[in-house]
């Protein structure tokens, strides 16, 4: 009986959490909370990990197919079916409300970039909120000018993601004189803005370089390594 009334307790603390943080919780604690309603006693924190280890952010679980998702340990088919129900449930809820995704692709991001940088007259540097649906939340532009006298801070990122609660991001470079590939400092700003994401439970999603002619993708080419939390 104890460890049934141990998974109780947090079970009670993990709900009252969810409440007092308005839903905003992180991938694997939204998943957990989910698999209550069909594992009624075990531990299902390891579950939830399973299926972010497995699928690589919360989008793909809600994604999968029954099938593959009954390939995880410890999920049951009642669990599967559940988990793909709710997955089509906010489908349809985000083509009913009109709240489509803005950025499924490394193109859709490459269009709004270009789309954006089309009139600047100088180096710029744009970071894009994207919320839980891919739908664009905020977009914040920063003068690489600027950043040379005072470089891009861990503080400057990591407020622009509390203050949107966005849980990714996307950043773009425009380079008025250089090539659409990105260079040293473009990597610095890269690695600054993905270790801050990291820390804070945020995933950066892609880094384009542009240059009027054209949009380089940092992901699509492999350019650099982004994490997936």
């Amino acid at each position: 009986m104890a460890p049934q009334n141990i998974h109780a307790n947090h079970r009670i603390r993990m709900k009252q959490n969810f409440l007092r943080n308005n839903g905003s919780l992180y991938p694997h604690q939204l998943l957990e909370i989910l698999l209550f309603y069909t594992i009624p006693r075990a531990d299902t924190n390891p579950i939830a990990h399973r299926l972010l280890d497995k699928f690589s952010c919360l989008e793909n679980v809600m994604n999968a197919s029954v099938e593959e998702l009954s390939e995880i340990e410890g999920l049951g088919p009642a669990s599967a079916c559940f988990i793909h129900a709710a997955g089509e449930i906010c489908r349809r809820y985000s083509v009913s409300t009109g709240t489509e995704p803005d950025f499924i692709s490394a193109d859709d991001l490459k269009s709004y970039f270009t789309e954006n940088f089309s009139f600047s007259q100088e180096d710029t540097l744009l970071i894009v909120s994207i919320g839980s649906l891919l739908e664009l939340i905020h977009s914040e532009s920063i003068s690489l000018k600027l950043l040379e006298s005072t470089p891009l801070s861990a503080r400057h990122i990591a407020e622009i993601i509390l203050r949107t609660g966005s849980e990714r991001i996307a950043a773009g470079i425009f380079h008025k004189n250089q090539p659409a590939v990105p260079s040293e400092n473009d990597y610095r700003l890269t690695k600054t803005i993905a270790e801050t994401a990291a820390v804070l439970g945020t995933e950066i999603t892609d880094m384009i370089i542009y240059n009027r002619e054209s949009a380089f993708s940092m992901r699509e080419t492999g350019a650099f390594g982004f994490s997936v939390i």
